[in-house]
């Protein structure tokens, strides 16, 4: 149009720069915006939502803010696209404080701050918010709901789930397929493999991202045999598998120690299925084989790698030396991670943990010093529990809960009941030159066992205890919670950083392999 000259109005500039947004293309929609201006057009209401838009999109909020700013009367496509221009951003307060003074919402709206919320990880903010559409009877729409799916399955609030998957069926919503995708991946991460199987069976015209969910779920269960069987049938049935299919069934091969079956299934994938093996993928066989202890084939696919190795790579490996004990080899990785990602405090306590396994507590104190030097802060352990549809938050050594009396009573009983038993407290790695006793008092505050000692005293006794932690679970809480299922006759399913382990009649179904 521009190079023959055809005479340009109001209505050619939103497809426009709706097109600029799409692409993200901040250079070249700055033209356009000069065009608009020089034309006349920056006063029209659907240029102006337009260019609000697209400044949002391309993270140049304080532009878009001062064209909004400009509008006489922003409509609420206006104000949501402002909003989104924050979420997108990251910030949340800001976003809020423009989605709580909006004379008028429309689903958009809510759905933009929900996504927001849940793509900058505050999932308790983006439940309250949907609970609060609840409440005002605003049907959410399919955006909401898979948002809110997110939300649940990160925090592994089933309950919340279960209502969800009840309130899609009883408002006849429909089964879009990434509402599929995300209702199984919400049960598999919640813990609830039953339902997640349910959920599965029940569905039509099954696309790629419901059998990956599946498949990537039952990975994440240590189910590797499992998730090669649904990977055979998804063959079967025609469709194609991509970089993602083959994610979940290395994963599952890995955590079930498979690991014949887990190279047969690497070799297939560019040779049988045409998918190119990306970095991801050699991680997985790095995994694969230092579980099992193969640590120099470990070593091997690392120098013989197409693509240079990550800190994903490295760190599969860093995990095989600590849990197989080549401290050597780990020392030399853990200070090759520490200088390739220097802000992952995980490296500095892996690394520690092997000085400390070694006796060689100098060093161990020179990493902690090292990791304060470069500012790195510790993540703290915490784990969450829902009860009575009510998530309940412990850290490590939590004092603040309403019943921390009763918590640590019921602690103290476990620990004593779990004596009797046989259970030994594991300080093998704890990161202190300190006195056993010490350790083992360490040790009985981490963030899981307070978790189960609530559900112990508020659940009923035939309810699964659900437990989500944000770090890997350590090698005592593991051997405790096997003696805890057996002694109090209760299955508990605890969902760490890497998988699921359930726990019951005193065995894991990890196998104590991970």
């Amino acid at each position: 149009m521009l190079q023959r000259g055809t005479s340009l109005n109001n209505y050619t500039f939103p497809p426009v720069l709706k097109a600029f947004s799409q692409l993200q293309a901040f250079r070249e929609g700055g033209p356009a915006h000069s065009l608009v201006i020089k034309l006349g057009f920056d006063s029209d209401a659907f240029v102006q939502n337009a260019l609000v838009h697209f400044y949002g999109v391309c993270e140049r909020v304080d532009v878009a803010q001062q064209l909004f700013d400009e509008i006489v009367e922003p409509n609420v496509v206006a104000w949501t696209s402002l909003l989104s221009g924050y979420a997108k951003l990251g910030d949340l307060e800001c976003a809020r404080r423009v989605f709580d003074v909006m004379p008028e919402k429309n689903l958009v709206s809510w759905s933009a701050m929900i996504s927001g919320y849940v793509q900058g990880g505050q999932f308790v903010e983006a439940l309250r918010l949907f609970h609060e559409m609840q409440v005002l009877k605003i049907c959410p729409s399919l955006p909401v709901l898979v948002s809110i799916l997110i939300a649940i399955a990160e925090m592994g609030a089933l309950q919340e789930g279960l209502w969800v998957h009840g309130f899609i069926e009883r408002n006849g919503l429909g089964w879009a397929p990434n509402l599929r995708a995300s209702l199984v991946h919400m049960y598999m991460k919640c813990g609830d493999v039953v339902s997640a199987w349910q959920a599965f069976d029940k569905m039509p015209d099954r696309g790629l991202d419901v059998w990956n969910a599946m498949i990537v779920g039952l990975g994440l269960h240590g189910q590797g045999e499992e998730a090669l069987r649904i990977f055979l049938s998804m063959v079967t049935e025609g469709l194609q598998p991509d970089d993602i299919t083959f994610i979940g069934v290395l994963c599952g091969c890995s955590h079930a120690g498979l690991v014949d079956k887990g190279l047969e299934c690497f070799a297939s994938m560019n040779t049988v299925y045409n998918v190119l093996p990306k970095v991801e993928h050699y991680s997985c066989v790095v995994d694969l084989l230092g579980r099992a202890g193969l640590i120099k084939e470990a070593l091997e696919v690392i120098q013989s790698m197409p693509v240079e190795a990550n800190g994903r790579v490295w760190g599969s490996l860093f995990g095989a030396c600590r849990n197989h004990g080549y401290a050597e080899l780990g020392e030399i990785v853990g200070k090759h991670l520490i200088k390739l990602e220097p802000h992952r405090a995980g490296r500095y306590v892996l690394l520690a943990n092997i000085y400390a396994s070694m006796d060689r507590w100098e060093d161990a104190i020179k990493v902690r010093e090292l990791m304060k030097q470069n500012g790195v802060e510790l993540e703290p352990g915490c784990s969450l529990i829902e009860v009575d549809g009510v998530v309940h938050e412990f850290l490590v050594g939590d004092r603040v809960h309403p019943q921390t009396s009763d918590i640590y009573r019921k602690l103290d009983e476990m620990v004593k009941l779990c004596r009797c038993k046989g259970y030994v407290p594991n300080t093998k790695h704890v990161l202190f030159d300190i006195s056993e006793e010490e350790k083992e008092g360490a040790l009985c505050w981490h963030s899981e066992k307070l978790a189960v000692a609530f559900a112990l005293i508020s659940t009923d006794l035939e309810a699964v205890i659900r437990v989500v932690k944000n770090l890997r679970i350590c090698g005592d809480c593991h051997s405790m919670m096997k003696v805890v299922s057996k002694v109090y006759d209760r299955e508990i399913v605890i969902r760490d950083r890497s998988r699921f382990h359930h726990f019951k009649q005193g065995r894991c179904s990890c196998m104590d392999y991970w």
